[in-house]
């Protein structure tokens, strides 16, 4: 939370060249950092291991002191009330996006709302490979099965695992901030909206709308927060030749190390090239990766379809249709035009696309690709089994065979999901919202979309009661660490309960 702060200050310091803004934000990170500093001197003793109750224990409250502090500046700042600057803080470290910043909000407070976007998927992610997999269970188990990636709940792996990711993670943000420079954005503008779309944040702004570099620079950028960050370490672990295979000779000195350096060059690309080659093979043949692309072209063919008589400029109808498949499927939320004015349909697909998300082992929300690919399976097995009633069915993702534990917690999953949807949807109801508003709100939260196309908006949030924002900030919460953490911890406190009358 400190190092967020860096870039208010910065701002402050050098474009607006106000010395107390940057004060203000240099006090609140000198907080973050004794905060910090307090809660790792206090665990300098811990073990070598983590247990599940703690792990689901700290996926929760993670976000408390997070939130109190990120919230710090909207309400110092009088734009947000109290609670408004905590939903709002919520929505942003949750990647959801769920802007209530007026339009005409100072841009020092934009860019502090990028920064805890990027913030809280830069702290998902490590969750993500490191302590999220001992709590839910079914998580990238393809790359586990079929990839070799082993995940342990020792603390040296952890580590590993989490510096490695997060160093992708950073790789892929300052890719797309050059993407959005070379579209001709200043440096600012180009940080805010990399900072948005490589953690799927999205929200209100959007620098240089109407430019269509702008928006491609966009769309990639989000396809690249789509994709599995642990598919793209292992490729990127393995697409550079390792030293020891470029040469099996000894140099005896320079001349004659000289005399073979360009057959080294030479080895070098040809191992490169095989390499690349291999890798590319690996990435198109993942099953997510494979049903994330056609999902994406059948859904941009289908809203073109519909869209070429309204529209006349094809190339419009193209892009706005790529845009908002890409965006809301990476659970991004962000729109380049009124997504009211399209036809019911293509908004009801835009609200399965938020459902349905990305790829597991990236910063989308949603259900992700693999589990939905896996109940399509077990569905069509099933059905399989009703015509052949001794038939023996195996589900397989990218050639390696599911067993049926990961099977059982993917349907206990959906169910978990669709039960909690149904729950929100209720209470939210109860503030008096119609209840179709109140399921795409309790969507909105669960997929950490923020705001669903047509449905819900910030507004909407807006005219809630105080007890249904903070309603609110726990659905964001559910929807970003799964509900299985809720249910270890609600389960270990009811275990605890019973203890002590034993």
């Amino acid at each position: 939370m400190a190092l967020a702060y860096l870039l208010p200050i910065c701002y402050a310091f050098f474009s607006m060249q106000n010395w107390k803004v940057a004060a203000f934000f240099s006090i609140l990170a000198a907080i973050s950092t004794i905060t910090g500093s307090i809660f790792a001197y206090s665990s300098r003793n811990h073990r070598q291991r983590i247990k599940i109750s703690e792990s689901a224990a700290s996926m929760i409250v993670v976000w408390i002191p997070l939130a109190a502090i990120g919230a710090v500046p909207f309400i110092m700042t009088n734009w947000l009330s109290p609670i408004d600057s905590l939903l709002e803080t919520i929505s942003n470290l949750t990647a959801a996006g769920l802007s209530l910043l007026p339009l005409n909000a100072p841009y020092i407070l934009q860019l502090w709302q990028a920064s805890l976007m990027w913030l809280g998927s830069f702290i998902f992610l490590s969750i993500l490979v490191t302590i999220l997999p001992e709590v839910s269970g079914c998580f990238g188990m393809e790359l586990s099965l079929s990839q070799g990636q082993i995940f342990s709940p020792m603390l040296g792996q952890m580590r590993y695992m989490a510096t490695k990711i997060l160093l992708i993670y950073e790789a892929l943000t300052l890719l797309s901030f050059g993407l959005f420079k070379l579209a001709g954005l200043d440096n600012w503008d180009s940080l805010s909206m990399a900072l948005r779309c490589i953690s799927t944040g999205g929200g209100s702004f959007f620098a240089g709308k109407g430019n269509i570099y702008v928006e491609y620079a966009a769309i990639f950028s989000m396809l690249f927060a789509c994709g599995n960050f642990l598919l793209y370490f292992r490729l990127l672990n393995t697409i550079i030749p390792p030293a020891s295979s470029l040469s099996s000779k000894k140099f005896v000195n320079i001349k004659h190390f000289a005399k073979n350096v360009h057959l080294l060059i030479i080895k070098f690309f040809v191992l490169l090239r095989n390499n690349a080659k291999s890798n590319a093979k690996i990435f198109f043949s993942n099953s997510e990766v494979q049903f994330l692309l056609v999902t994406i072209f059948v859904s941009t063919n289908f809203i073109l379809f519909t869209m070429f008589g309204t529209l006349i400029d094809g190339n419009f109808s193209f892009r706005m249709a790529f845009f908002h498949v890409v965006s809301f499927i990476s659970t991004t939320g962000m729109t380049i035009a009124n997504v009211n004015d399209f036809q019911d349909y293509n908004r009801f697909l835009l609200f399965i696309l938020a459902v349905v998300g990305g790829c597991m082992g990236s910063v989308t929300g949603g259900l992700k690709s693999i589990r939905v690919i896996i109940l399509f399976k077990l569905a069509a097995n099933e059905t399989l089994k009703v015509i052949h009633p001794r038939m023996m069915t195996n589900i397989k993702v990218s050639g390696a065979s599911v067993p049926m534990k990961i099977v059982g917690r993917v349907l206990a999953f959906f169910f978990l999901c669709s039960v909690s949807m149904f729950v929100f949807s209720v209470i939210l109801s109860l503030s008096g919202q119609p209840f179709s508003t109140s399921v795409a709100m309790s969507m909105a939260c669960l997929t950490n979309t923020g705001t669903l196309p047509g449905i819900c908006d910030s507004e909407t949030f807006l005219e809630l009661p105080i007890v249904m924002k903070l309603l609110c900030c726990l659905i964001f919460v559910v929807g970003r660490m799964e509900i299985f953490a809720f249910l270890i911890l609600a389960a270990l406190i009811h275990f605890n309960q019973e203890k002590r009358t034993w």
